[in-house]
């Protein structure tokens, strides 16, 4: 059974690190995202001196692998790493409906976002099927949240902080349904929340069967994101029907 982790800002006692990593992966660390190991520990001892200074914060994850996954996203800028933690805060603050799972939920069966395995470079990807669900049963806040959960699963494990994450969207079924779900207002927070939130190294984004009655959301979202981002996308099998 795997350990119930603490949210005690300031815990008796931190946990000690102890790496998953194959060899490979450690010197891929090294040379990507500057992680070297007498960087880690001073590191990670930053970051929880800020959680354990800052003001807002009043339960917060400070085992190591947590921490690790913001200082790994930010290629181990202390203050980056720091901040885009502050922000992930914030969205599950802020933005509760969309990192809210609850696994009675029929969703869960619908099998809406799937992990698939590594890609030759590594990087985990992730067939997230938006198209599929029922827009007349399923608001857009529950498939979110069910991403949020699969991504956050796998945030966990170290291979995949390093590696990061390829999520291919799959639009196939979208309807005018689907597209009218998603206001303009709720559109905004999802976004801003999903950005606060995201603390992963996404390697690219696939889009596949677009069709041409979603792509207005689509470029909205896509306006949305970083510009570093919006260079990764890649769109595939366009209808224009």
């Amino acid at each position: 059974m795997a350990p119930i982790l603490s949210v005690e800002k300031i815990p008796a006692t931190y946990d000690q690190y102890q790496t998953t990593l194959e060899p490979r992966y450690l010197e891929r660390a090294r040379i990507e995202i500057n992680e070297e190991s007498f960087r880690r520990e001073p590191a990670i001892a930053r970051m929880r001196e800020f959680i354990a200074k800052h003001p807002q914060i009043q339960r917060c994850r400070t085992d190591t692998i947590f921490l690790l996954r913001f200082l790994r996203y930010r290629k181990f800028n202390v203050e980056a790493a720091c901040e885009a933690l502050e922000k992930y805060l914030t969205a599950l603050q802020v933005s509760r409906e969309f990192f809210n799972v609850d696994l009675d939920n029929p969703i869960i069966k619908e099998c809406l976002c799937v992990p698939l395995g590594p890609k030759r470079d590594g990087s985990l990807v992730f067939l997230m099927r938006l198209g599929s669900v029922d827009p007349a049963t399923f608001l857009p806040e529950e498939v979110v949240s069910l991403n949020m959960i699969a991504l956050e699963t796998y945030g966990n494990l170290e291979v995949y902080q390093v590696t990061g994450v390829t999520p291919v969207i799959d639009l196939l079924g979208t309807t005018l349904g689907h597209v009218g779900a998603v206001t303009l207002p709720k559109l905004k927070i999802m976004m801003d929340a999903v950005n606060q939130f995201m603390g992963a190294r996404i390697k690219k984004i696939h889009i596949v069967h677009l069709p041409k009655l979603a792509t207005p959301v689509v470029e909205l979202c896509l306006k949305a994101l970083p510009i570093k981002l919006q260079q990764r996308v890649k769109l595939k099998n366009l209808q224009y029907g």
